[in-house]
């Protein structure tokens, strides 16, 4: 059995990206290392989609009980509009994944891979220790100002299965939500990792907001955080081709494009000008940042 899975928590909502990734992560991943993706909620055509993603090598995984019985403790008035209890999923994947799995790559759904995985993968995480990039604020401080911080992201996450954090993380967030800073998941992973983590290069997540400051082929992961998505079409500083990708996922069957969410026209609208207007800052050089530092973001390493 392998020992390695890239794994994906998703509810409906946000279950035709997350396959997107999946499907991007079978193809740049080693065939040795599984990719999964677990639904959070109940799917009326699971039986269908599992039957299409398996052709395709991807595993999905009806998790609503089992999630349901390791996050059914938490309060669902904290998880209100876009914020979905599945994403505190990856808390508690060592309660759900099989039991042969110790190195666990779990990846968010916004997310494309959009290169090898095999640095990522050959990256063993020692028993108690994760591996984790600077989270946008913590990449924004860096560039901008000079100050460095170790406040990560928890949308792309490597960790092995022994003495990972995340029931730690989800104890705190149940017992004292405000410690996390309305963070969910990230906050309470935060607060608790002391020195269990090992910061990477944000190239295996990086922010969608810098995208315009570095070239594509330099990048592994790209994490789509916040909105706007480029599923729901182009919007700087990403290209076509980022958007694209989607568009083609829709009609390669109707599974996948039935799974599709949209948005109303004026938030695409309200979208599209906020993309003018940061094309035109940015052509201005208004948000020139510290270039110096960008090798260390973007560098050819892991840890």
């Amino acid at each position: 059995m392998n020992n390695q899975c890239v794994v994906y928590v998703t509810d409906v909502e946000y279950a035709f990206p997350t396959i997107l990734s999946a499907l991007q992560a079978r193809k740049f991943a080693s065939a040795a290392t599984d990719v999964c993706v677990l639904m959070s909620e109940h799917l009326d055509n699971f039986a269908e989609l599992k039957g299409l993603l398996a052709m395709s090598g991807v595993e999905l995984i009806d998790a609503t009980a089992a999630l349901k019985d390791s996050l059914g403790k938490l309060d669902g008035s904290h998880f209100q509009g876009r914020i979905s209890v599945s994403t505190m999923a990856k808390l508690v994947l060592c309660q759900v994944l099989p039991a042969e799995y110790t190195q666990i790559i779990y990846l968010d759904g916004d997310t494309q891979v959009v290169s090898n995985l095999a640095e990522l993968e050959n990256a063993v995480a020692p028993e108690g220790k994760f591996f984790a990039a600077r989270d946008y604020t913590s990449i924004h401080k860096l560039l901008y100002s000079g100050r460095d911080s170790h406040y990560f992201n928890a949308g792309v996450l490597k960790f092995h299965r022994n003495g990972w954090i995340g029931q730690e993380a989800l104890e705190l967030f149940v017992k004292n939500p405000e410690a996390c800073e309305g963070k969910h998941d990230q906050g309470a992973l935060n607060y608790v990792c002391g020195s269990s983590l090992i910061l990477v290069s944000n190239r295996w997540n990086f922010p969608k907001q810098f995208l315009h400051l570095v070239n594509m082929s330099s990048l592994s992961i790209v994490h789509y955080m916040a909105h706007p998505k480029p599923w729901h079409g182009t919007f700087f500083p990403w290209s076509d081709a980022e958007s694209q990708v989607y568009v083609d996922l829709r009609k390669s069957h109707p599974v996948y494009d039935a799974l599709y969410r949209g948005i109303t026209f004026d938030r695409k609208m309200l979208y599209k000008y906020r993309s003018i207007r940061e094309r035109i800052k940015h052509a201005l050089q208004e948000d020139k940042p510290n270039l110096q530092v960008q090798g260390l973001l973007v560098g050819d390493y892991v840890v």
